[in-house]
């Protein structure tokens, strides 16, 4: 039995069917909008909100900022889910438009096969009208069959935006890293977590004299000359030295300065039967080991880099070929995971590296290009991506923490680089003597966002807030910036140079110069002198802190500072 349809039928048919239409067309180009938008912008990585979240969690006793991150999170987290719910929702909504669409579309069609129509040639313009109904058809049903496809098949591929328990307020989605905060008792590499010069807790000293002996915890002689800089995990101190073609990696208790063990680092494999080329003050022991209170390793000028477990026995060594430069070797090492990244520069090689902890089997080595540089890496978490930032010449360049692939570069320096980079929550600060102090947004597209070359530094890396940028350099001189516009807030000369990077502690920046003393500043916009506390002896090394205690390696010996 065949229903019969009026024209009366029909014409509601034709306006159910343009209807339908335009519903499935409209929630078609929403979803892809969607689609578009959730697969390209993550709602929590928002500026604004970064911004606030990193105010909050140096600051996390601040109520009215904790107020702020909840507040701004949740509106992001609602934008978000609002968007997946048209995308999930709209999946239906498209298959039930689409069906009315069609099955009016063939009811009209039936029907109007059963008109009677006049002999002749059909009118151009009845002709012009199917076509473009036909066009229209076809477009809508293209659109409409994307849309429906895409969302169901890339809806399980969206970002997860679900809490993580132990995560903070602004969290990020499981597909984000967001940097590590400070912690209080460990300093796992040069310059701290990350190699960034923030050092985490509070209470440090601020007053001291070797001379006399006031808050000198304990005081030891390091058996071997190095210019590496302390790393504590937990109640463990690592430092390294050497002699001739001896290498040793010290394992000292930081609350008594007993060495608990020591670690050679001498006869492997490959490693070269004559001193390389390098300065004469430097020695095969400058660059700084890397902890994460499972392993600790260290490498030295000669190429000899080794792991041990945190009792002193030897997991692996490996010679990576001999460094050699006009001042020898100098870069530290960073871990990150279950990954040691080295970065190698030589005369003839520029590499960075990532080893695994547990063998140490090359997982993946990136070429570098320029010249050999002095610096060593710095972790940075920008748009949720960990990544390995080198200074180097002329390139400054953004490499992935996995997997080594290059994300982004820029060219920004010459001469000699030794300063590493300092890096906030969005941009990357690179600096040498001679050249220029360069602000970079990073990402595809790094840019120079402001310059200076007022104060640079030779040897001294900088150190940098979200507010605020500060550089020591190699004639005295120390600068606050303005860290986001570049405008210079103050400058103060000190009488010795700096070779020792700035840390900054407890809203305090600590600034040790060439000659062992220790300028205490305030970190803010106006120049502020705490206090000036001498060691007794020269010192080129970056301090560690931890647990309310500073850690210092002079020329001769190496100091815990406390206040008793």
């Amino acid at each position: 039995m065949k229903l019969k349809f009026t024209e009366k039928d029909i014409s509601i048919l034709k306006i159910v069917s343009q209807i339908a239409g335009g519903f499935t067309f409209i929630v078609a180009l929403t979803m892809i909008f969607s689609l578009v938008q959730l697969k390209t912008i993550n709602p929590l990585d928002n500026p604004v909100l970064v911004s606030v979240k990193d105010q909050y969690d140096k600051d996390p006793a601040n109520a009215e900022k904790a107020g702020q991150v909840r507040a701004m999170d949740l509106m992001a987290r609602k934008a978000y889910f609002s968007s997946r719910w048209q995308v999930e929702t709209g999946s239906y909504l498209l298959l039930a438009g689409a069906v009315i669409f069609i099955l009016c579309q063939r009811i009209i069609s039936e029907t109007e096969k059963l008109i009677p129509v006049i002999p002749g040639t059909k009118p151009e313009d009845s002709i012009k009208k199917d076509k473009n109904r036909k066009y229209l058809i076809i477009g809508a049903s293209l659109i409409t069959v994307t849309s429906i496809v895409a969302s169901f098949v890339l809806r399980n591929d969206l970002p997860d935006l679900s809490r993580k328990s132990g995560t903070s307020a602004a969290a990020k989605g499981n597909e984000n890293e967001s940097a590590p905060k400070p912690d209080k008792s460990n300093y796992p590499f040069f310059r701290g977590q990350d190699s960034r010069g923030i050092a985490g807790g509070s209470g440090y000293p601020t007053e001291w004299n070797a001379g006399s002996g006031k808050n000198i915890s304990w005081k030891i002689e390091v058996p071997k000359k190095g210019k590496s800089s302390p790393v504590i995990w937990d109640d463990k101190l690592f430092i390294t030295g050497a002699e001739n073609m001896m290498c040793e990696l010290y394992c000292i208790d930081k609350k008594t300065g007993e060495i608990l063990w020591t670690g050679s680092a001498s006869n492997i494999p490959g490693q070269p039967s004559v001193l390389p080329k390098m300065d004469s003050e430097a020695g095969l022991a400058v660059s700084t080991v890397a902890t994460n209170g499972k392993v600790v390793c260290a490498v030295f000028a000669n190429g000899n880099l080794i792991c041990f477990d945190m009792e002193g026995k030897q997991k692996w060594a490996k010679n990576i070929g001999v460094p050699e430069s006009a001042y020898g070797y100098a870069s530290s090492l960073l871990i990150y995971k279950d990954l040691l990244l080295v970065q190698f520069d030589s005369n003839v090689k520029l590499s960075i590296s990532g080893f695994g902890l547990e063998t140490g089997e090359l997982n993946w080595e990136t070429p570098r290009t320029g010249h050999a540089v002095w610096s060593s890496p710095v972790l940075a978490y920008f748009e949720g991506k960990p990544q390995v930032i080198v200074n180097g010449n002329p390139r400054v360049t953004s490499y992935d923490a996995s997997s080594g692939k290059e994300l982004w570069a820029i060219d920004c320096l010459t001469g000699d680089v030794a300063p590493s980079v300092a890096v906030n929550s969005t941009m990357v600060y690179a600096v040498t003597d001679y050249a220029k102090l360069a602000a970079i947004k990073p990402g595809t597209g790094a840019s120079i966002v402001w310059e200076d070359n007022s104060y640079t530094p030779d040897v001294s890396s900088p150190v940098a807030t979200d507010q605020y940028l500060f550089v020591t350099t190699g004639n005295g001189d120390v600068a606050c910036y303005n860290s986001q516009k570049g405008d210079t807030l103050w400058t103060h000369y000190f009488q010795d140079p700096f070779y020792s990077s700035p840390v900054i502690a407890d809203g305090i920046l600590y600034l040790l110069d060439r000659s062992g003393m220790m300028h205490i500043v305030k970190a803010g916009s106006k120049f502020e002198l705490v206090a000036e506390s001498s060691l007794g002896e020269t010192a080129d090394c970056t301090p560690a802190f931890s647990d309310k205690k500073i850690y210092i390696r002079g020329t001769k010996n190496l100091y815990c500072i406390s206040k008793n």
